[in-house]
């Protein structure tokens, strides 16, 4: 009786080795974490890195009192005009936003959602009938499918945040413009 349970013990803890899990994969890295400040320029930790949006307020908070003033934040916003203005010509003209776009902040490219100009399976904007329809926008207005470009990577829902500090819409951005914008975003 004995060499049978000690068989069986043998037995027992012979398939228990055996039916051990594997362990998982190791999991991928965390990706990384962006934050679109409010004038438009990004800033990026890798994943597990220090929080983005701390990173810019340390930056933009010169006198370290916790708050952000509307001086600070017009300081701030000179600070990036200056790297945005390649040729030192006062303005950001269409050439250096697209670099902004392109270099600077590739995350912040727009992509046509369903519904619009150009977009879907027809190239009209209609959408595939046996597509089910998209819930309505929780915070109103129309269906635009949440936030677009920089907006879903800030605070503002701002699409394209150089380009839309363009206040006469000649598709360049002037010290002052991008100044007003600053002031306006900071409201």
């Amino acid at each position: 009786m004995k060499r049978r349970i000690a068989f069986l013990a043998t037995m027992l803890l012979a398939g228990a080795a055996q039916a051990a899990p594997t362990p998982p994969p190791p999991c991928p890295p965390p990706p990384p974490k962006v934050f679109i400040a409010p004038m438009g320029e990004p800033f990026r930790s890798p994943g597990g890195g220090p929080d983005p949006v701390a990173a810019w307020f340390a930056g933009a908070d010169t006198n370290k009192d916790g708050r952000l003033t509307l001086a600070e934040m017009a300081a701030d916003a000179d600070r990036f005009f200056t790297t945005l203005d390649l040729n030192g010509n006062g303005e950001i003209a269409p050439v250096e936003i697209a670099d902004y776009e392109n270099r600077i902040a590739p995350e912040i490219r727009l992509y046509q959602p369903r519904g619009w100009p150009g977009s879907g399976p027809y190239g009209d904007g209609r959408r595939n009938p046996r597509e089910p329809r998209r819930a309505k926008n929780p915070r109103g207005g129309d269906d635009y499918g949440g936030e677009l470009g920089a907006g879903r990577l800030s605070w503002l829902n701002i699409p394209e945040p150089v380009a839309s500090a363009d206040g006469d819409m000649n598709r360049g951005v002037s010290r002052a413009e991008f100044r007003s914008a600053a002031s306006a975003r900071f409201d």
